[in-house]
């Protein structure tokens, strides 16, 4: 049986975790509020780029700058977690992704997340592997880097078609894996969508239209990477959150069980110093009695 310096160390211990549970918790907690925020922006933003091309499309039926090449490579991009204890976070969106890609020689993926890219590394040739960024003012940044890293393979090699994995907040469960086409751009389903303009006037432009439909195409790869990070790190932090409330239960119900084992040591422990009392004060009074 433990004595009680071995149990109370091991209640402290349990109270430190518990404090870091707790600690990890509340920070989830904001991050899901910050990243959820973003991504409702960027959808707001999104609205307003698919009503730009509306406009711009509603002039004729032309897509065919849009139209998906039959050879070329297809670029994949993984979003995961550089950070663990997110559940099985990392665990779905590499088995989906898995379960989705069929990499030929020259298909390209890049993963964003070390968490994830240590799932993925053995099955997949993996080009690039990006940190995660842990603010709403890093995401930016890094949505600027993967452009960049597109740009870059678009100028050396054709691109057939650009595929975004990553797991998205669900109202059902905690997230769901969601795959998204980035390039090329589906623009008929944007002109199916009859995007209304909310005011009597209908705007028109002056520009080259090749070059207005171009500049929102690169905005509408900003918005759409930027949204995809965005669901991406507020299911992390929700996945995060789940697994730290079951921590936090797990840890209440192991400090009840440790608290109840030292009281009843503590008993036990007080119950021997009495009897070990009076044994030795019957002891003495035996002896006193004799002389």
């Amino acid at each position: 049986m433990e004595d009680l310096q071995s149990i109370k160390k091991r209640i402290d211990s349990a109270g430190n975790l518990q404090t870091i549970v707790s600690t990890m918790k509340a920070h989830a907690s904001s991050n899901i509020n910050q990243f959820q925020n973003a991504a409702f922006s960027s959808m707001n933003y999104r609205r307003i780029l698919d009503m730009g091309l509306y406009i711009v499309l509603s002039k004729d039926n032309d897509l065919n700058i849009t139209e998906k090449q039959k050879e070329g490579s297809t670029i994949s991009i993984i979003f995961g977690s550089d950070h663990g204890l997110a559940g099985r976070f990392n665990e779905r969106i590499a088995s989906f992704a898995l379960k989705e890609i069929q990499q030929k020689e020259e298909d390209i993926i890049i993963v964003v997340g070390q968490q994830v890219f240590s799932r993925l590394e053995r099955d997949l040739k993996i080009l690039e592997t990006l940190t995660v960024p842990q603010t709403r003012e890093g995401i930016t940044a890094m949505v600027q880097k993967l452009l960049f890293e597109i740009d870059q393979l678009m100028e050396q090699k054709s691109i057939k078609e650009i595929i975004l994995y990553y797991n998205k907040p669900s109202q059902d469960s905690v997230f769901e894996e969601e795959t998204e086409r980035l390039f090329p751009l589906d623009l008929k389903k944007v002109e199916g969508n009859q995007i209304g303009w909310e005011s009597n006037s209908i705007p028109t432009y002056l520009m080259d239209k090749e070059t207005i439909i171009s500049d929102l195409i690169q905005q509408y790869f900003f918005i759409t990477l930027y949204r995809s990070l965005c669901y991406s790190l507020a299911s992390e932090n929700a996945s995060r959150l789940a697994s730290m409330q079951a921590a936090e239960k797990n840890i209440d119900e192991r400090l009840d069980e440790l608290n109840a084992a030292y009281r009843r040591q503590r008993q036990n422990q007080i119950t021997e110093e009495i009897n070990d009392i009076v044994s030795g004060f019957k002891a003495i009074k035996k002896s006193t009695g004799e002389d």
